[in-house]
């Protein structure tokens, strides 16, 4: 019995299917939202899109060494015109995951361990291949939280450590709402920037799948006062781009990133926030207004 499910990421969807007897589900909380059964109406048309088949096996890990390493999180291998990436085999005989991806990103085969019965593409190869679907929309994954109120986001980037978690609890006391605490997507496709939250949630625990116009992004840096400097286009670039997922490892991919981020912080003002990681820091950012003005 066959078995399909979307698994939509802001503009990128994934459109997971399987010919053998085993249903896809995803049980994480954090891709609630993100997973749903084909809509026979199809819905908003994403702006990149792989179909992914989905398999039950043992796999090996690919001969030789790879392009590049994750620690032992993930790693990718060369495969013809496209990538072999893998995962979840650091203290395994055979990887847990093993994904095929073609050179136009718009076909896969994922064989998963037999153990693996939920969850099918995840944490991290989700992203990794988000990075390079997200090349074609204009788009990267950031290290940020997101937070929005009255239809406008907030960016909030910043290393791990930086205080985003800690922030964006603190302004959903203040009545905003976080979509994400550790990872956002922003993509331009044209002239309207756009933020969406994502399923890889930080300690926050925050993953929404909604997408809004965001106002800004602020640059965290932990200080003994609340301070907002705006930051011209080309030293926010170079510093952002610690708190920006850059594929290094694919020429076809890298360019076509940082293009994005140019993009991005020519069209979002962008600001070193310096807060304290107290009320204070929130009530600094009570009224998205207050921070439109500023640009």
């Amino acid at each position: 019995m066959s078995s399909s499910l979307h698994l939509t990421i802001g503009p990128v969807r994934f459109a997971l299917w399987t010919a053998e007897d085993l249903p896809l589900r995803y049980s994480a909380w954090g891709y609630r939202g993100f997973a749903a059964e084909p809509s026979a109406a199809g819905g908003t048309p994403p702006l990149a899109e792989m179909a992914v088949e989905v398999r039950w096996g043992e796999a090996e890990l690919p001969a030789g060494d790879p392009l590049y390493e994750s620690g032992k999180n993930w790693a990718v291998w060369p495969d013809g015109d496209g990538w072999c990436f893998c995962s979840r085999y650091a203290g395994r005989e055979r990887p847990g995951m093993v994904c095929r991806a073609n050179g136009s990103l718009d076909s896969a085969v994922l064989t998963l361990a037999p153990d693996q019965v939920e969850d099918p593409l995840s944490y991290p190869l989700d992203q990794v291949l988000s990075w390079g679907l997200l090349t074609r929309c204009g788009g990267v994954v950031m290290h940020a939280a997101l937070i929005e109120r009255n239809g406008r986001g907030l960016v909030l980037a910043g290393r791990s450590g930086a205080g985003k978690s800690t922030l964006a609890a603190l302004c959903r006391g203040q009545g905003w709402r976080g979509l994400n605490d550790d990872r956002a997507i922003l993509y331009q496709p044209n002239d309207a920037p756009m933020a969406a939250g994502t399923p890889w949630h930080g300690t926050g625990l925050l993953a929404e799948p909604d997408e809004v116009p965001p106002a800004a992004i602020l640059l965290l840096e932990q200080a003994d006062e609340e301070r907002l400097e705006r930051m011209p286009p080309r030293t926010a670039k170079l510093e952002l781009l610690c708190s920006t997922s850059i594929p290094w490892f694919e020429d076809r991919w890298a360019p076509d990133a940082l293009q994005a981020l140019d993009r991005l912080v020519e069209s979002i003002p962008v600001y070193r926030f310096c807060f304290t990681k107290t009320a204070d820091a929130a009530a600094a950012l009570d009224d998205v207004e207050e921070v439109s003005q500023c640009v």
